[in-house]
């Protein structure tokens, strides 16, 4: 699609909501997405047996207007098919956590060093520092609870607090393409 972003390429590794909530957005305003998922694909998949008929509307909406590609990126193989992609791309897009991508050299140095033209965003549950950084968290508790704002909405009467939906999640999938489009006027 036609859009301020068009001619932009980004690669996702991303998972759930929030990083593909920000990659559905660019592609929205026209870049060329390419989700990097597993040979299992994304866990949000699996969710598609709760809706009626064919598909999984929540992960479309994430997903909307990207093309996909799997990669076994513990595989030397993988590795050098996502560095290929990353060659060419202008953003690498990513909420896995930091220790995951360190491991795989795909932290912000490395690819720093390699690509220096490569934006690098990064959308994480809790931080890119300190003691949290790599604990695995999600909507619920990394912006709900965090801020208080479950208990606010659960009634004084319930026992335990209502789950929501990922609205925070797409709020910081909005924020980080603002970031990624801040970032590609700046490198302009």
């Amino acid at each position: 699609m036609a859009g301020p972003m068009e001619g932009i390429r980004v690669v996702e590794l991303g998972v759930w909501i929030a990083g593909p909530a920000c990659g559905g957005i660019l592609a929205d305003w026209g870049a060329d997405v390419l989700k990097v998922e597993t040979p299992d694909g994304d866990p949000f998949r699996s969710l598609g047996w709760l809706f009626q008929g064919d598909g999984n509307p929540p992960f479309d909406l994430d997903n909307r207007g990207k093309r996909s590609i799997a990669l076994d990126l513990r595989q030397p193989e993988g590795l050098a098919a996502l560095h290929s992609l990353l060659a060419d791309a202008d953003v690498f897009l990513s909420n896995i956590r930091p220790g995951g991508l360190e491991r795989m050299g795909l932290d912000y140095p490395s690819l720093a060093e390699r690509y220096p033209r490569l934006i690098y965003a990064s959308v994480t549950g809790l931080s890119l520092r300190g003691d949290e950084r790599d604990r695995q968290t999600y909507d619920v508790g990394a912006f709900w609870s965090r801020a208080g704002i479950v208990r606010s909405l659960t009634p004084e009467d319930a026992d335990l607090p209502y789950q929501r939906g990922g609205m925070g999640d797409h709020m910081t999938g909005l924020a980080a393409a603002a970031g990624v489009a801040a970032a590609l006027f700046h490198r302009t």
